[in-house]
């Protein structure tokens, strides 16, 4: 039975390891598998000078500055203090410099340069620095309070003269990453909301923290809202000034994923991968100096410029129509019946060309004279739908509806139209295959909206470049194909289409379930074995309906082969929310005419381990730190119990760390607490407007998520003890030389010393906290904890290895001296003979003296009880004496070594728990320690002051104390405690950090104050032991009275008596020698092998020393 569930315990852990190792595969993936980073590098043509202005905040914000942005002979310039462009104030975000606002400042003032310098644009960047604002919220407050002043200071360097049309009111805000997050605020700041009206974030988490790690994090972006909430939203004329444009990066950003970068107060929320001209996706760094995203910001910049003062427009209407042609794309197939249309006059001497076929193509190796391509509006179902693909035509408006009503010689033509280039847009290309547009129009629709009309024109203006025109007229529900995904457990190819159709352009697959972010697919686009074409391309662009411009393209083509990863950057709302979708994903194939292709698809375990490694990686902190209280909780209910504390690795095979129970309760817990609208509004924050993590919460993905954070914590508690088990040596250098900048051989004495008396390590931590930060004390808590260890550890492997000694020497010396009991054996045979007639003398006396004692009243009752209790104690003795050696036995396996070693190691890894969610404010603390030795704010003071607290009282105690009466009390609190993180840690680290520290100073609590509870069988055995010794302690003092008076009254036997006491001493000696020696006296004793080698190692360690 025992072994059953031995093999049970491992292959649960064999499991959790497996499910670490997929972890570590979709990480892997994750990093590598986007590796080709097809940003172009935006250079400087001349050296990049950043000039410091100085402002009255610096006096609160030493580490902070603000600099100016120039290059070449404008530097000068700046140094002057003369600006008179159009300020821009560019914001880092986590880690960030000020030096990455370079790439779009050079951009801007080279652009402006080409264009005479009429209109250009002052960059102005912020030092924070590089502050981790992303990990720690402790910052974000300072930091903003410094950017407004950078607003206001910014605007104080523009002066009224004759080189000024106008002087800026405002300040246009970039910023990237958490700096980003800044800019959204200073829109409705107090201080800023009438100074800043644009702000355009890059790989900016604006929905919600990507990891909630502090209280800080938490109230900043709830601040955020209610500033919103209480500054903008309610008053329209203020609303309607405020522009925010969030720009996320795509599936290359491993730390901000892109769905949090979407904001309900955005007027933009795009993708990279959507942009038009942009269409690649940066990582996180690379959003500053991607060429083809910085030359879309600046374009739109410019063109939202009044020329006429110089400064940026106040028509919304411009800014409005500005955006959605830069940063959207145009995906509509109907007319909207809003938009105010533009009237062209056409060119009557045109090539005007109707082709009467429904699906062609059109090359040219160039165009001398304007073509206008005519399509027939009429009602027949055939002809319902027009995909138009164009490369090379570089036309801004080259789609129109018109009625060609006019003749001229031998054709029709329109003296007029009407541009519809709202229904084109431009289209994603591999290199070296041309510049290319779409237009997808419902003619059907076209013809209700205006029925005068009788054709779609599409205009083609004389160029160089080779022109090629693919038209596919359908039906449009021939060309939709509706796509089963293959199953969770499908490997293999399921094809959707085996053949397409000859000349075919336009195809849309429609994938239904397609709706979770840990989804992810690969779409095969392949030639036949009947194209003959050397060189083909095929574009396949992905539509997600609930998530606007996040779509993203992918490109086949003779020498990329590669299939399409089918991944999603958002959830359907619909789907976690509990509700049914109402529209699927959808993809859109632009095949090349000379070609048929099979499409297929397949599903892909490879690129799901990265979806879900990319979205679900923050929720492992939290369950690390429950499945350690619930380890914890077995090794306590095992103290309680059997008397000892197990390893670490056992308590995590335990019965108690199954995902049964806790994963099952905190879904329990997490339905109870959301039903109760009151507990509700208290526990909200702000990672509850993440819809992955509140998805994740109610689904099935907890028990991978489970296992993984058990893997994790396998791993590290093996590697840790390993360390401190075979290489505490190479673990105290470590320590040492991060700890300690001095020699070795003196931090290692120090810490020997300090760890004879770890109360004033104890009182150092508690000093430390408010004088650095408390994750500093955490952190140097951790390191002494991790060498006390290290040193238990030490101690009991040689004490270890001195028992096995011990224990081979007390053989090997029982082995001689069998050998000489054996000769002096034959020696004591005459000896025995009269020890045998001494006993009979012995007897007599005996029976002389209890017919003595009997004569007596009182006395000779209490003697004649103290003889026959010396002769049960006797009896006693050897019984208690057998039970002892077989108790010894029995609990020779308990070692308490061991035992304290299991209990400190169990404490210890609730420490490092705290410490981890801890590392940002100590990273903090020491990016800032030249400026000031105290961290402010600080999120780690009260869990450092109270960890440092139970230090004092958790290092002073060898072991654990047994048989305490809360032992029940304690295990449960662990195991709510633990239900509770599971429940709600992901959605804030902060209630990991302070329920993992008040489960420590409970443990700490009970092991100094509660009291030991006995059983009764003990009580008892108790009091008999107490009244034995008190009976004992009564009859020696009686029995000395009848003694004397015997030897009085037989003064006669004087002879005989002490002939007596003679031989009753021989015999005693004679017994004594028959008799074993004590343990302690024993030559052959194990006890004496182990204190000699104590000796030996105390005396060679004083010679060393």
């Amino acid at each position: 039975m025992n072994f059953v569930k031995w093999a049970t315990a491992s292959t649960f852990q064999i499991v959790s390891c497996l499910f670490l190792l997929l972890y570590f595969l979709g990480v892997l993936n994750m990093n590598f598998s986007d590796k080709n980073n097809y940003c172009v590098m935006t250079y400087m043509f001349e050296y990049p000078q950043f000039v410091r202005i100085s402002l009255d905040e610096n006096r609160n914000f030493p580490q902070y500055g603000l600099y100016a942005y120039s290059e070449g002979r404008l530097t000068e310039k700046a140094r002057k203090m003369w600006f008179d462009g159009i300020p821009v104030l560019f914001i880092p975000g986590n880690s960030g410099s000020h030096m990455q606002a370079r790439s779009l400042a050079s951009v801007a003032l080279r652009k402006a340069l080409s264009k005479g310098y009429e209109n250009h644009f002052d960059y102005f960047t912020i030092s924070y620095n590089e502050e981790l604002s992303g990990l720690y919220g402790g910052v974000l407050q300072s930091q903003t309070q410094f950017a407004a002043a950078c607003v206001t200071k910014i605007l104080s360097l523009y002066k009224n003269h004759k080189y000024t049309k106008l002087i800026p009111s405002s300040v246009i805000l970039i910023g990237h990453s958490m700096g980003g997050l800044i800019a959204k605020r200073l829109l409705a700041y107090p201080s800023t909301i009438n100074t800043t009206n644009i702000a355009i974030t890059l790989a900016t988490p604006l929905e919600a923290p990507i990891v909630n790690f502090d209280s800080a994090m938490n109230d900043y972006y709830k601040l955020i809202e209610l500033e919103w909430n209480a500054y903008v939203k309610p008053f329209k004329y203020v609303s309607d000034k405020k522009y925010l444009i969030s720009l996320g990066s795509g599936p290359r950003d491993v730390l901000v994923p892109a769905g949090l970068t979407s904001s309900n107060n955005s007027y933009v929320n795009a993708v990279a991968t959507a942009i038009p001209g942009v269409w690649v996706s940066p990582d996180h760094v690379s959003m500053v100096w991607c060429k083809q995203l910085v030359l879309t910001i600046n374009r739109y910049l410019f063109d939202i410029v009044d020329p006429r003062t110089d400064q940026i427009t106040d028509s919304s209407e411009l800014i409005k129509t500005k955006l959605r042609q830069y940063f959207q794309a145009n995906r509509s197939m109907t007319l909207n019946p809003r938009i105010s249309r533009a009237n062209v006059n056409m060119n009557v001497d045109a090539f005007w060309y109707e082709d009467n076929r429904r699906v062609y193509q059109i090359s040219r190796p160039d165009i001398d004279r304007t073509i206008y391509l005519m399509i027939r509006l009429v009602t027949l179902p055939q002809n319902r739908f027009v995909a138009v693909e164009t490369v090379n035509v570089d036309d801004k408006d080259w789609l129109f509806g018109c009625n060609a009503k006019d003749v001229h010689s031998t054709y029709r033509y329109c003296k007029s139209a009407t541009s519809l280039t709202e229904l084109s847009r431009w289209s994603g290309a591999a290199t070296d295959f041309g510049r290319r547009k779409l237009a997808t129009i419902n003619l059907h629709n076209v013809l209700d909206v205006h029925p005068e009309w009788t054709h779609v024109i599409v205009k083609v203006s004389p160029t160089r470049k080779p022109i090629t025109l693919n038209v596919d007229i359908n039906d449009y529900a021939s060309r939709q194909i509706n796509v089963n995904l293959p199953s969770d457990l499908s490997f293999s190819k399921h094809v959707i289409k085996q053949e397409t159709e000859a000349n075919v352009l336009y195809y849309e697959l429609l994938l239904k379930d397609f709706d979770m972010v840990h989804q992810a697919y690969l779409l095969y686009v392949e030639p036949t074995a009947s194209c003959q074409a050397s060189q083909y391309h095929v574009s396949a662009e992905a539509h997600v309906p609930w998530a606007k411009n996040h779509e993203y393209y992918h490109y086949f083509t003779h020498l990329k082969r590669s299939p399409m990863k089918l991944r999603l950057f958002k959830s359907n709302p619909n789907i976690t929310s509990g509700s049914q979708a109402s529209e699927g994903v959808k993809i859109t194939l632009l095949l090349d005419p000379k070609c048929t292709f099979t499409i297929s698809i397949s599903g892909s375990w490879y690129y799901r381990l990265a979806q879900l490694a990319r979205n679900y990686t923050p929720v492992l902190v939290p369950y690390v730190a429950a499945i350690m209280l619930l380890a914890a909780r077995s090794i306590l209910t095992n103290l309680k119990e059997k008397g000892s504390c197990i390893s670490i690795h056992g308590a995590l095979m335990s019965e108690g760390v199954k995902p049964y129970y806790a994963l099952v309760f905190a879904r329990l817990a997490t339905m109870g607490l959301m039903s109760v609208p009151l507990l509700t509004i208290l526990l909200e924050n702000a990672s509850w407007n993440n819809m992955e993590i509140q998805y994740f919460t109610r689904s099935l993905l907890v028990l991978p998520a489970y296992m993984t954070a058990l893997g994790i914590l396998n791993v590290a508690t093996a590697a840790t003890i390993a360390v401190m088990v075979f290489s505490s040596q190479l673990a105290h250098r470590l320590l040492f030389k991060i700890v300690w900048r001095g020699g070795n051989g003196l931090a290692e004495k120090v810490a020997s010393g300090l760890q004879k008396v770890p109360l004033v390590v104890s009182a150092a931590l508690i000093c430390a906290v408010p004088l650095s930060c408390g994750a500093a004390a955490l952190a140097a808590g951790a390191a002494f904890y991790a060498f006390m260890l290290s040193k238990m550890y030490e101690e009991y492997l040689e004490d270890y290895v001195y028992k096995l000694m011990a224990k081979i020497a007390s053989k090997i010396c029982k082995i001689f001296r069998k050998k000489q009991k054996h000769e002096i054996k034959e020696q004591t045979i005459d000896k025995n003979q009269v020890q045998s007639e001494t006993k009979e003398i012995n007897r007599e006396i005996n029976d002389v003296k209890k017919s003595i004692l009997e004569n007596k009243d009182g006395i000779n009752n209490d003697s004649s009880k103290a003889l026959v209790q010396a002769k049960d104690d006797c009896k006693n003795k050897e019984n208690s004496k057998e039970e002892n050696t077989k108790n010894h036995d029995n609990k020779a396996d308990v070692d308490d070594g061991l035992n304290n070693i299991n209990f400190h190691m169990m404490l210890f890894f609730l420490w490092v728990c705290v410490a981890i969610v801890n590392i940002p404010a100590l990273l903090t603390w020491a990016r800032n320690f030249k400026y000031s030795m105290i961290l402010k704010p600080d999120t780690s003071y009260h869990t450092g002051m109270i960890m440092s607290a139970c230090s004092g009282i958790i290092w002073q105690m060898d072991g654990p104390r047994k048989n305490l009466r809360y032992y029940d009390a304690v295990c449960s609190l662990l195991f709510t405690m633990a239900v509770f993180i599971i429940a709600l840690g992901p959605f804030s680290l902060t209630i990991v950090n302070y329920g993992v520290t008040f489960m420590f100073a409970i443990i700490t609590i009970q092991q100094l104050c509660d009291h030991e509870e006995t059983n009764k069988e003990t009580q008892e055995e108790k009091k008999t032991a107490e009244e034995k010794e008190l009976i004992s302690e009564t009859n020696q003092g009686e029995t000395k009275e009848p003694e004397v008076e015997i030897t009085r009254e037989n003064k006669e036997d004087s002879k005989e008596s002490s002939y007596s006491q003679e031989t009753s001493q021989n015999t005693n000696e004679n017994t004594a020698d028959k008799e074993e020696p004590p343990d302690s006296c024993e030559v052959c004793s194990e006890n004496r092998f182990y204190s000699m080698f104590i000796r030996l190692r105390e005396k060679l360690s004083f010679s060393n020393d």
